[in-house]
């Protein structure tokens, strides 16, 4: 976090409102509103569930549930009681937790300040309890901790996880520094990254061996592997309302971080108006074009291509709506091409 400019000094609620914050991601351009839109995620920069914010999360959620309908996401390293739980369950549109757990060996060391991985499993117990589908968050798997990712796919399927979210490991020189103070071993990492490490950027660790080991293994007790947070509300919203709806993050199209979970995004038909799309891409895009549906692809077919693609660049937020809303990228063609 203080690699992004966000200080871990001092825990400390947002000052505005639940209505203000509704306010405040309507204004978003990158936010699509409803229950087929953009999904939104608590515990991106901080802890949601902390003692002075906890109340505040709830409200939160509780008023964008009621206001937005957009599928909700909570992440957590905290202890979740009977009575979160029980207010989280009650929401109305989908709440995707996941609790945080990243080893159960060295957690003193690297979550000096967290609760016990062993309390994190309690909170699965007790989200599970109350009717939610709580999946585990292994991430960032860390280097030399191979049998402890393990073992923690092991114990969330016995407290009751549904799922587990798999991720690498991405450092800076200050996080390379914090793990060393922390005792952690960092040859391996220092010699995957090579002199890609500087000031400033994040570098990810290759961790493709052990997130294919860990999926192994979560498939062999019956949890489902997924390698990104956005596919774990999809597969939530899937869970909870019985609704296959694809990815808003179009993880499936390329599919680098599609799992093939049980949604199977990629045989979910969107229906297309390829009128409604060109009106879409010229009001917000202002690029006039014909519409054609090619695969998980909308090709826009121009006549001045690079225009057009100059237009998708300058109104980047606007496409990601655009792409959102129709589950497909846009292409630009020449209608030449």
């Amino acid at each position: 976090m203080p690699d992004m400019g966000v200080s871990f000094a001092k825990a400390q609620p947002y000052g505005l409102s639940g209505e203000e914050m509704a306010l405040a991601l309507l204004c978003n351009p990158f936010l699509l509103p409803g229950p087929l839109g953009t999904y939104v995620a608590f515990g991106s920069l901080g802890e949601p569930l902390h003692d002075v914010g906890v109340s505040r999360t709830l409200e939160y959620a509780e008023v964008l549930s009621r206001l937005l309908c957009n599928p909700m996401q909570l992440s957590t390293k905290a202890v979740v009681s009977e009575q979160v739980a029980a207010r989280l369950a009650k929401l109305e549109a989908p709440l995707n937790p996941l609790v945080t757990i990243v080893t159960l060996r060295a957690a003193a060391k690297l979550e000096p300040g967290a609760p016990s991985p062993w309390e994190r499993l309690e909170s699965l117990r007790r989200l599970r309890k109350a009717g939610l589908y709580p999946m585990v968050f292994l991430r960032p798997l860390m280097p030399g901790l191979e049998e402890d990712a393990l073992e923690i796919v092991r114990e969330a399927k016995r407290y009751g996880a549904v799922a587990v979210v798999l991720g690498g490991l991405r450092v800076t020189p200050s996080i390379v520094t914090r793990l060393k103070a922390a005792g952690v071993d960092v040859s391996s990492v220092l010699s995957e990254v090579g002199d890609r490490l500087r000031e400033g950027v994040q570098v990810s660790v290759p961790s493709r061996a052990l997130k294919e080991a860990v999926a192994e293994e979560a498939r062999r007790i019956g949890l489902t592997p997924l390698y990104s947070a956005c596919c774990a509300s999809t597969l939530n919203v899937y869970l909870k309302t019985g609704r296959r709806v694809p990815c808003p993050g179009l993880d499936f199209v390329d599919e680098r971080f599609c799992a093939k979970c049980p949604v199977n995004c990629r045989g979910v038909r969107v229906e297309i108006d390829p009128e409604e799309v060109k009106w879409a891409v010229r009001e917000l895009l202002g690029v006039e074009a014909e519409v054609e549906e090619e695969g998980f692809e909308l090709i826009l077919r121009v006549s001045d291509a690079r225009g057009a693609l100059s237009r998708l660049k300058r109104k980047a937020t606007h496409r990601v709506v655009v792409e959102t809303a129709y589950r497909r990228r846009l292409r630009v063609r020449s209608v030449q091409g």
